[in-house]
């Protein structure tokens, strides 16, 4: 005897459908899951918001995470072990990026915290990448507005990490009414000279800008670079909120997270197979102002450079 229908069907079949249409779901989802191997350059804790934002919209991915330690032969030894797997690569930071292409060219890629992709040749069928950084001159002019008295700006950069930045900086600088003092290091033990000497003496320098460079995000050197221009009384200009909230006076840069969820979307997009060359994709800008750092270096913020921020300690 039949104790309820739905459209001709018994309870028990409608039952039975639900748990089968279920299943299939799950069948679905899972087909749709691939290996996700992310390879970063470093372990650089300013880049988790986006390996988490990364892994929320890859959910149904399975994640593996490698530590390159900055050493190219660590990179060329990990990409080795990867070659032949069904997988997806994600390469943070120009080092990972470089071990990938050669040594796994065939396998599909996404790329982030890349500060001059062209020059790595992260382009063709299988590749996608996200932006790492804003345009400079909107960061000089962003770094104006917050602090109209520092025209002249030190930057310490390594030319693999962020050379490409630094020169279109120097170029834009002029038009926003700043001077820049360049000082390229190339390691991290060459450092804290070029601190000092834009630090001190005649070429001193008003604020010390740390570009998106992957070397310089060392949480060591970070804390030393902090703690050094606050005892010489000078702001820096970050290029990440994380640097802001741990003492920088300011950074204009993407959002993190932004980042880590268009790589995701990436990511699903060549895990569902998609085999053309993807595009480049921008991530939201985000302005974080220190009002506390300001404070204690006599820096008057003006009330439209707080309006515009969209974060502020």
């Amino acid at each position: 005897m039949r104790t309820g229908t739905l459209a001709g069907c018994t309870v028990g079949q409608v039952a039975r459908l639900a748990v089968l249409a279920a299943a299939l779901l799950a069948a679905a989802a899972t087909a749709g899951a691939v290996d996700v191997f992310i390879l970063k350059s470093a372990e650089t804790p300013a880049w988790r918001p986006t390996i988490d934002a990364l892994r929320r919209v890859g959910t149904a991915h399975n994640f593996t995470e490698f530590d390159l330690r900055n050493d190219k032969a660590e990179g060329a030894r990990v990409a080795a072990t990867l070659k032949g797997r069904t997988a997806v690569l994600v390469a943070m930071g120009s080092l990972a990026a470089q071990a990938v292409r050669e040594t796994v060219p065939e396998m599909p890629l996404v790329f982030c915290m890349v500060a001059d992709p062209a020059r790595l040749n992260l382009a063709g069928p299988g590749i996608g990448g996200v932006a790492f950084t804003v345009p400079a001159k909107n960061q000089l002019a962003a770094f104006r507005l917050v602090n109209p008295r520092g025209v002249r700006v030190g930057v310490i950069y390594t030319e693999q990490g962020a050379g490409a930045v630094v020169q279109d900086a120097i170029k834009s600088a002029s038009s926003v009414r700043l001077s820049l003092v360049a000082r390229p290091v190339t390691s991290l033990k060459d450092v804290p000279g070029a601190l000092r000497s834009i630090l001190q003496g005649p070429e001193a320098v008003d604020a010390v800008w740390i570009p998106p460079d992957p070397v310089l995000m060392d949480a060591e050197l970070r804390r030393f670079l902090l703690s050094e221009t606050a005892k010489a009384g000078k702001p820096v200009y970050a290029s990440t909120g994380t640097m802001v909230s741990e003492g920088a006076l300011v950074s204009n840069g993407p959002d993190f997270a932004s980042i880590g969820e268009l790589a995701g979307e990436l990511v699903n997009r060549l895990a569902s197979g998609e085999k053309g060359r993807l595009e480049m994709l921008v991530p939201r800008g985000e302005l974080v102002i220190n009002k506390k750092m300001a404070s204690k270096l006599g820096i008057d913020v003006s009330a439209d450079a707080l309006k515009a921020a969209n974060k502020t300690f």
